[in-house]
């Protein structure tokens, strides 16, 4: 089966935050993800979380990122979470296709700049395999609720 990428849908946060769980981890609130791309009469909680996609194996998620759309000329592809029970072969193919996508996803809609972040490990790898520079000091996700 292949893999595709498709829009986040409401049903996948039936199992996104499991998934954040699954790695010991809260994961993100869904009002601190970007919203769905499209605007229409829908109200605004209701777009929440949901911009970004999804790569799956036929009918099988496998793994989810977001895409920040700013003022400037710079886009944000970033936060990725996965299923970790998913081990397939085909799984560093499919991070590696959504990084991609989201990317070009960005860059199709006009953007200049793409500015991502990644833990050291496999996540920074798919990055840099998608031509992405890696500034080699240490920085910190630094976050504030208010």
């Amino acid at each position: 089966m292949q893999l595709q990428v498709r829009k986040l849908q409401e049903s996948d946060w039936d199992f996104i935050p499991k998934w954040w769980e699954a790695y010991g981890s809260e994961g993100f609130p869904r009002d601190f993800l970007p919203g769905a791309f499209q605007i229409g009469e829908e109200q605004e909680k209701k777009r929440e979380g949901l911009g970004g996609f999804m790569v799956c194996k036929g009918n099988d998620p496998i793994a989810a990122m977001w895409l920040w759309m700013t003022n400037s000329k710079m886009a944000i592809p970033a936060v990725v979470v996965s299923d970790k029970s998913y081990r397939d072969s085909d799984r560093s193919d499919a991070l590696q296709l959504l990084v991609n996508f989201t990317t070009d996803f960005a860059e199709d809609l006009g953007y200049k700049y793409a500015f991502a972040w990644a833990k050291h490990g496999k996540l920074l790898e798919k990055y840099k395999k998608a031509d992405y520079y890696c500034d080699e000091t240490p920085s910190y996700e630094l976050i504030l609720k208010y």
